[in-house]
Order: structure tokens, then sequence, then C-alpha cells
């Protein structure tokens, strides 16, 4: 039998010697270099001009970077970035649009309509109560008029809240008999009537990713042509790697389908989610798949099991009540379903990431995460824990090795919503994390794309100078948050050829006209003026490397 050919991928180019540089080979470790030599997809070495060149033949082709900044590339490593690509596309997109009323809601849901079939659904997605002047969701009633009668359908900020029509309503069989599922709730009308906001599990075949969904989704065709149209957008900001957290099989398929054709253009490790999901970790274990299936380009990294809600809705696990509701979140999943799936998983050789807001969920996750060690296929992640998170929780997390993933960027994108949420001193305590620097807890950072934009700058400044009054342990070093989205990324990944810059490391790299790490240097100002992915250019071609 005959060998398959690997997929196909652009050529690198030859031999390239980068000089008259400040080259940072591993963020805040060693004395930066001033050259390095990159042969193929791989780097040689650095050091001196004369170090690198003699680590390359003489038919290099020399970039002088003119005093910049070349920096490893960076790795955003919790993203829906499928979703968040075909969103901008293929749908109303309310973080872009911002309006500000539900008025203007209901005008670009009308405006979508009608150029619509009569039966054509309209879709939105990220939008936010707290950022209308009514601080509400339109309801169905006015979807129905807006809509002129068609399915609508818009997702909250994360998918974790639907807004829906009478028809679209009808359609997934949701009416006054529907019963509030487990992990879910239905608002109502006063005769118990659905009012169309729909929270958690309680989106039913509302969500997409529900096995029967009713909601259509774009063909590949399209769905294709927005993952490249993206793809240059991670190019702009500096970005070679994704951790892509997927549960839809066209959403691996999609990844499948560029990277078969040589059109990838950057590295995306997948996460399963088999809870919530059309995925299921039986098709996972049947087939045998675990962490590393793949190769430099598309890999498997292991699955991700979500326990709880979102706070800025107010579904986020928690022990001390929501300020105004008295409420305390939702579980979306099962404590023995949740401690199956993490043991399975992890016996099975796949990474485990568990999705836990709140305090309350943090523990249940950490529960099923010690009971299951040790990890078997690399570091447990405990994603986002960054409500009531305390001492405890860091603690129970440097115990068990493993990484906290989070998302500063949440700072910026949520002012108005967490003031409203947590307020006072308890926003002020939100995602404690030099705590965790100061216990050395390996940090994740990451946007959780569609949630907050994908910017790894912006994740950066937001975590070593955030923006509003914070409590003592909100703020971290620059060499920790730079860390937290190259090499941490990598090191929780299994993957020491990524996120650093040493000899036999991937060309992957970024360069600024500044160094990043240096205090006096102004992060806001900071844009990233090239990206090489794989040794070959991707931004800045005629500028940084001509």
């Amino acid at each position: 039998m005959s060998t398959p050919a690997p997929y196909p991928v652009q050529p690198p180019p030859g031999e390239i010697l980068l000089v008259n540089g400040r080259i940072h080979t591993d963020p805040g470790a060693g004395v930066p270099f001033s050259a390095l030599a990159i042969a193929g997809s791989d780097v040689r070495g650095g050091g001196t001009r004369a170090e690198a060149e003699a680590l390359v033949s003489s038919r290099a082709r020399v970039v002088d970077l003119a005093g910049r900044t070349v920096m490893p590339a960076f790795i955003e490593s919790h993203t829906h970035y499928h979703r968040a690509a075909v969103l901008a596309r293929c749908f109303l997109d309310f973080d872009t649009l911002a309006p500000e009323s539900v008025e203007e809601v209901l005008t670009l849901v009308a405006a979508r309509a009608v150029t619509l079939a009569a039966d054509g659904w309209v879709q939105g997605d990220s939008l936010s109560a707290a950022r209308l002047a009514e601080g509400r969701w339109p309801d169905r009633h006015e979807l129905d008029r807006a809509g002129g009668g068609r399915p609508v359908v818009l997702r909250g900020i994360g998918k974790h809240v639907v807004a829906a029509s009478t028809s679209a309503l009808a359609a997934a069989g949701i009416d006054a008999g529907t019963q509030d599922p487990a992990g879910g709730r239905i608002e109502r009308e006063a005769d118990g009537t659905p009012s169309g906001i729909l929270h958690e599990q309680a989106k039913l075949r509302l969500d997409q990713s529900h096995p029967a969904t009713v909601v259509p989704t774009p063909g590949p065709a399209e769905r294709r042509a927005a993952l490249l149209d993206a793809t240059r957008d991670l190019h702009r900001m500096g970005i070679a790697t994704l951790h892509e957290m997927i549960r839809l099989p066209d959403e691996a398929g999609d990844w499948t389908a560029l990277h078969a054709a040589g059109e990838l253009g950057v590295r995306v490790r997948l996460f399963y989610r088999v809870h919530e999901s059309s995925l299921d970790l039986g098709w996972l274990e049947s087939l045998g798949i675990r962490r590393g299936l793949g190769d430099d380009w598309l890999k498997v990294l292991g699955v991700k099991i979500s326990v709880d809600g979102f706070d800025i809705f107010r579904n986020a696990a928690v022990y001390e009540p929501y300020a105004g509701t008295g409420g305390t979140g939702l579980m979306r999943i099962e404590v023995p379903r949740l401690r199956d799936l993490v043991a399975r998983a992890n016996a099975q050789g796949l990474q485990v990431a568990v999705h836990a807001v709140g305090a309350r969920a943090v523990d249940v996750a950490l529960d099923a995460l010690e009971a299951a060690a040790p990890a078997t296929a690399g570091p447990f992640r405990v994603e986002h824990a960054y409500v009531d998170t305390d001492e405890t929780h860091l603690r129970r997390i440097l115990d068990l090795g493993a990484a906290w993933s989070t998302q500063p960027a949440f700072r910026t994108a949520y002012q108005r919503e967490w003031a409203d949420v947590f307020p006072g001193p308890r926003r002020e305590a939100l995602m404690p994390l030099a705590l965790a620097e100061a216990l050395g807890i390996p940090l994740l950072f990451n946007s959780d794309a569609p949630c907050a934009p994908v910017d790894p700058l912006g994740a950066i400044r937001a975590a070593v100078d955030p923006p509003g009054s914070w409590g003592p342990h909100a703020r971290v070093s620059r060499v920790t948050a730079w860390r937290a989205c190259t090499v941490n990324a990598a090191d929780a990944a299994g993957e020491p050829r990524l996120g650093r810059l040493a000899a036999g490391s991937l060309a992957d790299l970024v360069v600024f006209d500044d160094d990043p790490l240096d205090p006096g240097t102004d992060l806001n100002g900071l844009t990233a003026r090239g990206t090489m992915v794989a040794g070959r250019p991707k931004h800045g071609e005629a500028e940084v490397f001509a």
C-alpha cells in the first residue's frame, strides 16, 4: 500500500538571516540576540551577526531589522475562531455594529430581514443587553415585527443567551408547555408563554450545536472563505497558532479542508467540546483519538467541558448571590457526568480543559480534575475561573500542576457589564492574576473570541495596566503577560518548538518597532509590524522583510 502524500503547505523560503535587531528568543529569559538564522521553517539559532551567519550558507537572504524587536509569534490559546469568522461574514455582528438601544437592534434586524426570503432566518451574535439603553433584550413580539414574521435568532455574547421570535420558537417546538431544562431558564410572560429570551441549556433546538437544531448554517464554501479572510487578521496581529474550541463536525472539517488545500495559514490546535455538543467522547474513544494526532499545522489537543454559564448574564455559578437578583447562577452539567467525562478523556490521553467561571463551578471542576489526576496528556486546564477566585482555588490549581487559562481582555470588553453585575469591591477582586504570578501558576491569556476580540496586545495591556479601578492582585509584569501569550501556551500544549525562537524552534515570529519588555515602551502605541509563520512572511513583507 502506498503512503499518502502529506498535506500540501506553502514551501518556506530557503534561508533567511535577520540582523541588526533585538531578538527575544524566550520572553524574559536570557540576553536578547542581535541576529537570527532561519532555514526553511525552522530556527537554526542566533547570537551576534557573525554567530548567526555561521549557521546558514552564503546564499541566505539578509533582512536588516533596522533596530526593531523580534518576539515569538503569539499563540491564541482559547478561541471559537471558526464561529467568530463566520459571524463576521454571515450574521449581524452586534459587537461591531454597536447598537445603543433596543430600537437600533430592531432597525438592524429589519434591514437584514428585507434582504431574505419570506422564510429566511435573521441571525445575529454578540448582543449584550447591558449595552442597550433599556438594559434588556428585545422580546419575541418586537422581533416578530422587525423580522416581518421571519424566524429571528439573536445570540448573546458567548451564545449563552438567545432572543428569538415567535416563529423561531415554534420551529424549535418551544412553547408554554416546555419545561426549563436542567442548567437552563426560559423567561416567560405572565401567562407562562415564553418571552423569547432563553438562557444556557434552554436554547434547545435554537442552539446550532444541538443535534436536532433547526437553525440553518452557512454552506462550506462560505464558511471557508470566511476563515481565509479572518486568517489575514491573525497575521496582522502577530498570531501564528490558535487553540480552537469546536463543537460542530463542520468546524473541524473546514479547518481540515483548508489544510488539505495548503491554505491553512496558521497552526490550529483542536479541543473537542464533548458536552452540549454534537460531538461525542465515545466517538473520540472509538477512533483512538488522543493528544498529538496530526502535524505541525493541524493537531488534536483534547476536550473541553463546560460547568457553568457566563457571568455577565448572571449565569456563572457562584456562592455569593448576584447584586439585585439573589441568584447564584446555573450549573450546565451534573457532577457525575462531569467526573465521568473528565476521567474518560484523561484515560484516553486527551488533554482536559474545563470551563468554570464562578467560584462554585471552579470548586466542582477542581474536584473532578483531582479525582482523575494525574493528568496523562499535558496539564489540566482550568478555563476562565475569574469570579470570586481566591488563593484557595489557586493553590488547588497549583497542586494539580494545572494551567489557568483566562481572559484579561474581558476587563476592557465588559467594563459596563461588570460594573452592573459586580458593584464595588467584588468587581475589583475579579481575576487575581498577581496571586497566580506569585505562586508560579502557568498563566495562559486569550480572548475566548468572539466573546472578546482576538487581540493579544490588548490582553497584555489589560493584564499589565488594566482600565479602571482594581484591587491589589490585578496586575502582572510585562514578562509574565508576554509569556502567557507565547511560551506558556506552547508548554501547556506540549509543543516546545512553539512560543520561543531557540535553535530547533519553528520560525514563527512577530516584529515590533520597540521592545515590548522595556518598561519605557508605551504598550498602547505598540503594533505588530511584521509576522512570519514557518519561515514565510505573512504580514509586513514589503516593509519589514524586504
